[in-house]
């Protein structure tokens, strides 16, 4: 086996990264070797780090578990098959069901629609905020804080953008 050169990532400043490409493409597995490399550093520089990967896919609870079948491709580079030591936050609507599946999961996360401001809503659905629609959205969150302060739901806000003065073509987008 022929290995390539050496790679080395700085680790001494903050990077955000993007990573592109066609779909099988490799994305999701260069995330999984940085993540991988970061878990390898000592305790002193890896304790000062941190790493996010927003897992679409629902692959990265596998690098909790050794892949014992690569290890042939390991050995060259004197590595050997480790699960990380990772954290993973599940969409709370699947968190009890990925625990009776027995797939790794650390704790629920959910958004409350609540705190994201009209634009935010305008940014997720790409209108934009002084649009008929954009407008439509900020009157829907603006009733909705007058009346309920900081706790409602999707299903409220769906309903009170029905409610509110727009035409039905505003509403409907």
């Amino acid at each position: 086996m022929e290995l390539g050169p050496k790679l080395y990532l700085d680790v001494t400043d903050a990077h955000v990264f993007f990573i592109c490409g066609k779909r099988g493409g490799g994305k999701s597995y260069t995330m999984g070797v940085i993540a991988e490399g970061f878990s390898l550093l000592e305790p002193a520089i890896r304790n000062n780090l941190s790493i996010i990967l927003l897992d679409t896919m629902g692959v990265y609870w596998s690098m909790t578990h050794p892949n014992h079948k690569e290890k042939k491709l390991l050995e060259p580079y004197n590595l050997y098959p480790m699960g990380i030591d990772v954290k993973i936050y599940t969409p709370e609507k699947f968190y009890h069901e990925y625990q009776k599946k027995g797939i790794p999961t650390s704790a629920p996360f959910s958004i409350n629609p609540a705190e994201l401001e009209a634009e935010d809503w305008c940014k997720a659905f790409r209108v934009e905020k002084y649009s008929e629609s954009g407008i439509m959205i900020a009157d829907v969150v603006s009733t909705l804080r007058e009346k309920q302060g900081h706790k409602y739901s999707i299903d409220e806000l769906i309903q009170t953008s029905l409610t509110v003065n727009a035409e039905t073509h505003t509403k409907n987008v």
